[in-house]
């Protein structure tokens, strides 16, 4: 990585580099007061100097520090915000969690009934096949087809009911899923009634 490529300091980063050089510097010239020889004019004046960086480096330290305290306000502030960001996130992550779930169930519920509908098919295929069927099997079977007609529409318009939801919600998956699902229910409702149409026509 090149230097123009090297990201620069964060301000918090910077204040406390800052800080840490006019410490250095402190340390430094207060090392050289202590040691310093007090014996000639001339080493009081140097003394008296180093005296006068040290209080004015004291002030910049002040400085500096109180650089730092608002430095690392501002990260805390930073971190809080993030925090109530991803605090939202998850509570919108728990929402849609739970319509999910709730989505799952009744696409499970509308694949139970499509079980159902296909056994009950079934059974009219079987009173269907039989050659030669009295006047009571005869109206099984109609009875039998009606109530299956009805409940293949009742479940496609409960498909037609999770497949809006779903979209509505967002949930392109469950919705597209659940419009097959209609979409199949449909198609077999009405091979259904050709197939008991060409029946009728037989029969007469």
């Amino acid at each position: 990585m090149s230097k123009r490529d090297t990201p620069s300091p964060s301000e918090l980063v910077s204040a406390a580099q800052a800080l840490d050089a006019e410490l250095l510097r402190f340390e430094a010239l207060s090392g050289q007061l202590q040691d310093a020889p007090l014996t000639s004019e001339k080493h009081l004046e140097r003394a008296s100097r180093t005296l006068k960086e040290l209080a004015d480096l004291d002030d910049a330290l002040r400085m500096r520090v109180g650089a730092l305290v608002q430095a690392i306000t501002g990260v805390r502030t930073r971190q809080q915000t993030q925090a109530d960001a991803v605090n939202a996130r998850a509570q919108e992550l728990q929402q849609r969690t739970e319509v999910f779930k709730d989505l799952l169930t009744r696409y499970g519920g509308l694949g139970q009934s499509a079980a159902d509908l296909n056994g009950r098919m079934q059974q009219f295929s079987a009173l269907r096949q039989q050659e030669s069927r009295t006047a009571e099997e005869d109206a099984q079977l109609t009875a039998v087809f009606t109530s299956l007609q009805e409940r293949m529409a009742e479940v496609a318009d409960e498909a037609a009911t999770l497949a809006g939801a779903a979209d509505a919600d967002h949930f392109s998956d469950i919705a597209r899923q659940a419009d097959s699902l209609r979409q199949q229910l449909l198609s077999a409702r009405n091979k259904l009634g050709l197939l008991h149409q060409s029946l009728s026509s037989k029969s007469e």
